[in-house]
């Protein structure tokens, strides 16, 4: 019997073609991904012709939706790619960690201990003083403290552990052979947890969960398993039966919870999976990851080129030229960083001094369209859905009102059937606290016309959930 840990960054291009790589070299009989067991039975849809990311699996509280989590994939996911894989070849799926249920009971114990502490302190406090050095010393070290890569980062010359990373095990093109990869993420986060005594009950309720899940699937003789889980957990799981009591007293000390979740699938949008967005996954620039992901050994000069027509569509005179030099300066950029290939780093210092003349606006552009990218992924009719979001999404598709991840202005006509069910269906959500659309002034003397803005985000579906207790339409909800 044999368990193959294989630790991964989320929404790491490297980690997923090493992952696709492994498991094609392994044929596993059963694949175990990080992720609350509630997940598993939708995870059987990843593969799916009309199942297109950026998605997101949503688990809600079934008596209050609002109180939700969500674990966003996009296709170049090392999650997504074993489990299309797995689904692909018929090999057993499972997801292992701690049960979304418990999650949320520990967050909403946290939530009410935080309120009946400010009920207890005192409101009347002194205006605060200014903040002192000594102060901001002590939250960077605490920062550096909960980011051990960060340690590693500093010592390499670079500013984050989220570049060390990218540059040392996400490069997709460094052909390094996928057990070399895997054994050196393995002993990299092996030596930081060592050095690294500071306790985290999460962390430590989380794996004695996942090992407990793994010995589970070994005990009902999986002979063959390979686990993919974030790196930081990867040394915690090779030793299972060394915690076994352990983790039975660990897991004992969960909170206990009446809290029954469901789980579902919903659109994402690349601004969802960035960092910035407060709402994301942690990935900063998934329209370039994508980019890695979907190019070939040309991937600086294919990046450029976009650049260069996305320039161009606004009417920005760019020659090949610009792009030639470009790619000259990101090349020896990288050499002077002791670089073995270009980062988005390079690239992107090489746009702004020859394609941008230093002018940092222009540049910006680039990273909204670009590195970020507009995109939205799609959900098919046949996943299980609450009735209201069906009706939703049913009726959006008669009016031809699409989800799109941007500001886009519909100017009505109420005289116009079409354009009267639209505005009916946009008062009703209005009715129900649904941000879909918001009115705007329209420049005219008649009552006959109404001019609304629509902007998708994520908090539409769970609006939508949420609001299922008033009735399966939103017809009969608004009513």
């Amino acid at each position: 019997m044999t368990i193959t840990i294989l630790g991964i960054r989320h929404h790491g291009v490297g980690s997923a073609t090493h992952v696709l790589q492994r498991l094609q070299e392994i044929q596993p009989d059963m694949i175990m991904i990080e992720g609350p067991p509630e997940i598993t039975d939708v995870l059987k849809y990843i593969g799916h012709e009309g199942l297109v990311p950026p998605v997101s699996i949503m688990v809600y509280d079934q008596t209050d939706p609002k109180t939700s989590v969500f674990y966003p994939f996009s296709s170049f996911s090392p999650e997504w790619v074993a489990a299309e894989f797995a689904n692909k070849n018929g090999i057993a799926l499972r997801a292992m960690d701690m049960p979304a249920n418990v999650n949320l009971q520990m967050k909403a114990d946290i939530i009410h201990q935080e309120k009946e502490t400010a009920l207890t302190e005192d409101n009347d406090t002194d205006d605060a003083d200014s903040p002192d050095t000594e102060m901001f010393i002590q939250i960077a070290e605490a920062m550096e403290k909960r980011d051990p890569i960060y340690q590693l980062a500093r010592h390499s010359g670079f500013e984050n552990g989220e570049k060390w990373w990218d540059y040392h095990f996400e490069r997709v093109h460094n052909h390094a052979e996928a057990a070399t990869h895997f054994e050196a993420v393995h002993q990299s986060m092996a030596a930081l947890r060592e050095g690294n005594t500071e306790p985290n009950t999460d962390n430590d309720l989380r794996e004695a969960y996942m090992r407990t899940y793994i010995r589970q699937a070994r005990n009902e003789m999986y002979e063959n398993i390979v686990v993919i889980c974030g790196a930081w957990h990867g040394p915690a799981l090779t030793d299972i039966d060394k915690y076994d009591k352990q983790d039975a007293k660990t897991i004992k000390s969960a909170p206990k919870t009446k809290i029954k979740v469901v789980s579902t699938w919903i659109p994402w949008t690349n601004h969802r999976l960035s960092m910035y967005s407060g709402y994301g996954a942690g990935l900063s620039s998934p329209g370039w990851y994508q980019h890695l992901w979907e190019s070939a050994d040309d991937y600086d000069i294919t990046w450029l080129v976009k650049v260069a027509q996305t320039f161009r569509s606004k009417q920005m005179d760019i020659s090949s030229a610009h792009v030639i030099e470009t790619s000259r300066l990101a090349h020896t950029l990288a050499a002077l960083r002791n670089k073995s290939s270009i980062t988005l780093d390079e690239l992107n210092e090489a746009t702004l001094a020859v394609m941008c003349m230093g002018d940092d606006v222009k540049l910006q552009y680039i990273q909204k369209e670009l590195t970020v990218a507009d995109r939205i992924g799609s959900v098919p009719d046949d996943i299980p859905k609450v009735p209201i979001q069906e009706d939703f999404e049913k009726i959006i598709k008669t009016l031809r009102l699409p989800l799109l991840p941007h500001d886009k202005q519909y100017d009505l006509d109420l005289r116009k059937d079409g354009d009267l069910q639209r505005s009916i269906l946009l008062h009703r959500l209005e009715l129900l606290d649904i941000p879909w659309g918001k009115r705007t002034m329209v420049r005219t003397k008649g009552t006959f016309k109404e001019s609304w803005v629509l902007l998708w985000k994520p908090e539409i579906i769970v609006a939508l959930i949420d609001k299922s207790y008033l009735g399966n339409t939103i017809e009969q909800a608004a009513i």
